[in-house]
């Protein structure tokens, strides 16, 4: 399992459309305390426990003090917390190009209405459905943009040995480690993209097993619910 001791908790979000952005009808899942161990996320267990599950991590990022509010049209996502704290704001659109006011700043002025703020943690795991506005800060960063630990246009992790490499990294700040279903990669969508054409992005099958749980529990539960899925 996930953790050395328990099952991790699931925590579903419900986040409708916006006029800007499609959402989704799966909700987000958030699975507190997934790889502990010691209190320190064991990054090649979660290596292997997302490859095991047909979902390949891409990318290891740290976050710095903003992002640009965006979705993956085409993939559903996991992101698992290695170190932290951070923040991340999910299901709206960012409304102006100034990086703090749209990270900062006023709702229904500088981003849409509407906006879940989750303070996390490592070992704070989200899966992510295709459509779900994300964009993840640490405010306490001096660095205005994320770093990509891993090379390879955050599109693979550039070495020889990946597993070895993600778990040697020294880590620090809010950094994550982001993984897909086999054979997806990620594209980047902002507010306004797919508008008239929600239904399309809705529409992105679901991965063949949970990226944590395989064949039992988590999507297969959260995501094949009447009303959850097209």
């Amino acid at each position: 399992m996930a953790t050395s001791n328990t099952a991790p908790k699931i925590i579903p979000y419900n986040i409708k459309p916006t006029p800007l952005v499609p959402n989704s009808p799966k909700p987000l899942l958030l699975y507190k305390n997934c790889f502990l161990r010691d209190g320190k996320v064991d990054i090649a267990l979660a290596y292997d426990t997302f490859t095991k599950n047909g979902w390949d991590p891409q990318w290891v990022t740290t976050y710095g003090n903003t992002q640009r509010s965006h979705y993956h049209p085409a993939t559903h996502e996991v992101m698992v917390v290695l170190s932290g704290p951070g923040t991340i704001r999910w299901g709206t659109a960012d409304l102006t190009d100034d990086p703090k006011k749209h990270t900062y700043g006023t709702p229904g002025s500088d981003f849409e209405d509407g906006s879940v703020f989750i303070d996390v943690e490592a070992g704070d795991l989200f899966v992510i459905p295709a459509g779900v506005t994300h964009k993840s800060f640490d405010h306490r960063a001096k660095d205005l943009d994320p770093t990509c630990l891993s090379g390879g246009g955050a599109h693979k992790i550039e070495a020889d040995d990946p597993r070895s490499f993600v778990g040697a990294l020294q880590l620090r700040g809010f950094t994550m480690m982001g993984a897909y279903p086999r054979g997806m990669s990620w594209g980047w969508a902002e507010g306004g993209q797919h508008v008239g054409s929600y239904e399309d992005v809705w529409r992105v099958r679901n991965a063949d097993l949970d990226p944590v749980y395989g064949a039992e529990g988590g999507i297969n539960v959260y995501w094949n619910r009447r009303g959850s899925s097209l």
